[in-house]
């Protein structure tokens, strides 16, 4: 009889432990259907009612996560981390999240281990690059950059951010490559184009921005950027009435206040011989840039001196002078105006002193001053002999 009443016991006991994984595993299988259906309070709630367990805390991580709750997300990771620290794809999320609350150095930490334990993943050594970049070591991120791209050159954010920090860093000719590798497969990559033509516009390749600027428009990515350099692109290779249409368009576009601009269509009119348009466009970059004005009113002096109109060049030569007396060549220039626009030798003398005294006669246009300077004084000592 006791044999019997043991045996009934045992069963019920193993009875109720069935019972118990039973409702335990209903009640997971619940928050894993209510996170499927994107019910995600539902499911943290029945997770919640669940024994705590490391599994339990990643799925209530991942719940909050996707409700944007970051920092109980975080919590919740780390509490589950304390039972089970070798977890790989909760360090992961976690690491991700620390980067995406501004704590690169937690997430440096969880990357380092990660790329250490497992060397070939691409995406571990990429979040360690973030944090690298983060943190502004940029060296180090554009060397993990590129190990990622050995693991998986088809990484294409790892090859992105490598090629906008090369730019930066100013070594164009690797950007260039990185980026045409792409191109040479998907030609129409927006990112890749406007990445490898601020390359070549910066190394002041400019035929070949223009090329990649100029298919981007064909794809239809008129940006603000695009158009302006463009434009510069096509002033610095003497393409004239291309760069005007460009520059046209970006004021009407964009930025009809842009002073930089207008001085650039002078700058263009200017070499059509269009005159009066070079006039009106840097009149509008100097009503338009204060204080800074010195390079507006050179601009107009040249115009003016274009159109052998000396005393508006020596107006304009002055102004430039007002803005910027400590700049040399303004100093000579405005000698020079004087000299072309004066017919009394002292008047003319005078500004050459002026040059003279303020930056002598060494260097520069030291020498010239002086000799023109000496030639005058001549001049001006056989005018009161006679």
């Amino acid at each position: 009889m006791p044999k019997m009443k043991l045996k009934i016991n045992t069963l019920l006991l193993f009875c109720l432990i069935l019972s118990g994984i039973a409702k335990t595993t209903a009640q997971t299988q619940a928050g894993d259907s209510l996170m499927e259906l994107g019910d995600y309070k539902g499911a943290i709630t029945a997770y919640n009612q669940l024994e705590p367990s490391a599994t339990l805390q990643f799925k209530i991580a991942r719940a909050h996560t996707a409700t944007g709750n970051t920092f109980k997300a975080i919590q919740a990771y780390e509490n589950g981390l304390k039972t089970d620290s070798t977890a790989v794809k909760p360090r992961f999320e976690l690491g991700r999240l620390y980067l995406n609350t501004n704590d690169p150095i937690n997430s440096l930490i969880i990357f380092n281990r990660l790329t250490s334990e497992f060397p070939e993943n691409a995406s571990f050594k990429f979040y360690k690059g973030q944090g690298l970049e983060f943190i502004k070591a940029e060296e180090p991120a554009m060397d993990v950059y590129e190990e990622v791209l050995k693991l998986d050159p088809d990484y294409r954010n790892a090859r992105m951010e490598l090629v906008a920090l090369l730019i930066k860093n100013r070594e164009m000719g690797l950007a260039v490559s990185y980026a045409n590798e792409l191109l040479k497969e998907y030609p129409d990559d927006i990112k890749f184009n406007s990445l490898i033509a601020q390359a070549y516009f910066n190394d002041k390749i400019f035929t070949m921005a223009i090329d990649h600027l100029e298919h981007l428009f064909e794809l239809k990515n008129n940006t603000e950027y695009n158009r302006r350099t463009l434009g510069v692109s096509y002033l610095q290779t003497a393409q004239w009435k291309k760069a005007l249409e460009q520059l046209d368009l970006f004021l009407k576009e964009y930025d009809d206040k842009d002073a930089g601009v207008y001085f650039m269509k002078s700058q263009a009119h200017l070499k059509l011989q269009e005159y009066d348009k070079a006039q009106d466009a840097i009149e509008n970059s100097i009503a338009i840039r204060r204080p800074a004005l010195h390079q507006e009113y050179l601009q107009l002096a040249t115009v003016m001196a274009a159109q052998e109109d000396f005393k508006a060049t020596f107006e304009a030569m002055k102004m430039a002078h007002s803005e910027n007396a400590e700049d040399p060549i303004i100093a000579y220039q405005l000698a020079v105006a004087a000299d072309r626009y004066f017919k009394d030798k002292k008047s003319i003398l005078g500004y050459y002193e002026l040059y003279l005294n303020k930056f002598g006669s060494e260097g520069g246009y030291g020498e010239y001053a002086s000799s023109r300077a000496s030639d005058l004084k001549k001049e001006l000592f056989m005018s009161a002999g006679n």
